[in-house]
């Protein structure tokens, strides 16, 4: 960072928590340089001794439970009754996406009268990458059943790839397309869909407002991203990748009249991260494997 503002540079965008610590002191000392972090929530500047960010520095954050939302809604629609998450460490951001995938399930599994037979294994791997000991359990839960994982936590995925490769189950992936990767390392096909974070877009909006002279949206500011067009899902902060949509029952038409419906306020998603959501839906929750 320091060797960009010597080369003359003076917008940097960072991705990832780890950022904070870094920002911390640097930002303040650069006040000419606008900032925008990515994915770096209040709690992660706060474990950095950050309480107020500095007015040249904003921070994009993301409604992970509207993304998860989606992707647990879409596979229940397109025939999927035993379900898993695997999150990495039970950390704000993993489990609004799982508590969100869980409500997104429910609300399907309701709407085609199906709730008996829709259950989901739920599990937190301590940890944000695979080992044997969280392939042997994705390898326990796909040979008793599991149709498909959403895999939710860095390279934690392996584990659900290795498994999922070897049983010939499923795998739903997390933040970006993960289409590409998982398919190229596990087979063709295996990643259903990808619960998305609309950076590219975010991150547009933000470069655009600051060279139109409206950083004051942004200055100091920690801001929570979701749903902003009801009829262009790929302008949203949340949402599923229709490029690489492999779905056949659930259509993209199908997901742009649910996005309509979310966008309208029509559908209510909570972010409470206290408390397993209620539902109809079986849920069965393991003990965190480290």
């Amino acid at each position: 960072m320091d060797n960009a503002v010597a080369d003359g540079f003076n917008v940097i965008v960072v991705p990832g928590y780890l950022f904070a610590e870094v920002l911390a002191n640097w930002a303040g000392s650069n006040e000419d340089v606008h900032v925008i972090v990515v994915d770096c929530s209040q709690g992660d500047f706060e474990s950095a001794g950050v309480y107020e960010l500095p007015q040249n520095t904003c921070s994009l954050t993301y409604n992970e439970g509207l993304a998860g939302y989606m992707a647990g809604y879409a596979v229940v629609k397109e025939g999927y009754k035993k379900l898993g998450f695997l999150g990495g460490m039970a950390v704000p951001a993993v489990i609004r996406f799982g508590y969100g995938f869980i409500q997104g399930a429910d609300d399907a599994a309701k709407e085609l009268g199906n709730t008996s037979e829709v259950e989901v294994n739920y599990v937190y791997g301590g940890q944000f990458f695979g080992d044997e000991s969280i392939t042997a359990v994705m390898d326990t839960w796909y040979q008793n059943g599991t149709e498909i994982v959403f895999s939710c936590g860095g390279g934690i995925f392996t584990s659900a790839g290795e498994a999922a490769k070897k049983a010939g189950g499923k795998i739903i992936g997390v933040d970006v397309d993960q289409s590409v990767s998982l398919d190229g390392l596990y087979g063709d096909g295996i990643c259903v869909t990808s619960a998305m974070k609309g950076i590219a877009p975010s991150i547009k909006a933000a470069l655009t407002d600051l060279f139109d002279g409206n950083w004051d949206n942004y200055a100091g500011k920690i801001m929570s991203l979701g749903i902003v067009s009801g009829d262009d899902p790929e302008a949203n902060y949340v949402q599923l990748p229709m490029d690489t949509w492999s779905m056949k029952n659930f259509t993209i038409d199908d997901y742009k009249a649910l996005v309509s419906s979310m966008y309208e306020g029509k559908v209510n998603i909570s972010n409470d991260i206290e408390a397993m959501p209620t539902t109809e839906i079986k849920i069965k929750v393991f003990d965190n494997i480290h």
